[in-house]
């Protein structure tokens, strides 16, 4: 077993190597490349403006996404998220630290006992959870490919061309303001609460067979009126170390992990 100190310089090294990354001493993304600096035209040019001032790593992220309506979604993501450095997903020296942590070790228990509970309540059934972090490569392969950012992008793409030429000086306020309806069923890539270990998502499996996954389009078929959200949504409601479902996108599956409860918990446990 690994000891506290050990474990101490870990965390050390892994902040270092986080630091470094931010400095662009370090890599980010396979094949990322920082957005622009506005040699371009038209959107291009006011994605790269509005995104000067974010840090590297972000701009790299921004980079590594295929096509300026994508890149300008999720700048817009950025540009309303505050503090980013706080919110970034981990890099996979700060992923390695984390999974040989205290706080590691109180998740995946926090997580067994919801399991042990869930099989309990509901006999023939199990809880599967991912409890992988989520890289950044993984998001931005995800965005790069999801169909509901696909969507969201291809509906932001017009109107934002024409407030880049209408206002290009105003251009990174009015991307902030503006809303995509429906929302993209994911969080821009580094703000995802995955990529901290800030949320799992749940599956409901019956032996071999998946019962109630995570394709948004059998919401409705799976969770809803089959019951399974209610009875997630009752369960979790026991256990303070978590909190949810996510509302915004809808996703019953999805529930925030609140680490500073769950040790808060432990003591009364």
């Amino acid at each position: 077993m690994q000891t506290m100190a050990g474990w101490r310089m870990r965390w050390r090294d892994a902040v270092v190597m986080a630091c470094m990354a931010g400095l662009g001493m370090a890599g980010g993304p396979a094949g990322a490349g920082p957005v622009d600096g506005g040699t371009g035209t038209g959107l291009d040019a006011c994605v790269a403006s509005a995104a000067g001032a974010l840090p590297d790593k972000v701009r790299a992220a921004l980079g590594a996404m295929d096509g300026t309506p994508r890149q300008a979604l999720a700048l817009r993501s950025y540009l309303r998220a505050g503090n980013l450095d706080a919110r970034w997903s981990w890099t996979d020296a700060e992923i390695e630290a984390y999974q040989d942590s205290p706080a590691h070790e109180r998740a995946m228990a926090a997580l067994a006992r919801v399991q042990a509970r869930f099989a309990e309540t509901h006999p023939g059934y199990t809880l599967y959870v991912n409890t992988r972090v989520r890289s950044l490569d993984t998001q931005l392969q995800r965005w790069n490919t999801n169909a509901s950012v696909g969507q969201a992008a291809l509906q932001l793409e017009a109107p934002a061309t024409r407030a880049c030429g209408d206002d290009p000086d105003g251009f990174a306020a009015w991307l902030r303001a503006w809303r995509p309806e429906p929302a993209p069923n994911l969080a821009a890539p580094g703000l995802s609460a995955h990529g901290q270990a800030r949320a799992f998502d749940f599956q409901v499996m019956q032996g071999d067979v998946l019962v109630a996954g995570t394709d948004s389009r059998r919401i409705d078929t799976d969770w809803v009126d089959a019951g399974w959200a209610a009875r997630l949504a009752e369960l979790m409601a026991m256990d303070p170390a978590f909190e949810g479902p996510l509302a915004q996108p809808t996703e019953p599956w999805h529930y925030a992990y609140r680490p500073e409860a769950d040790a808060a918990d432990a003591g009364t446990r």
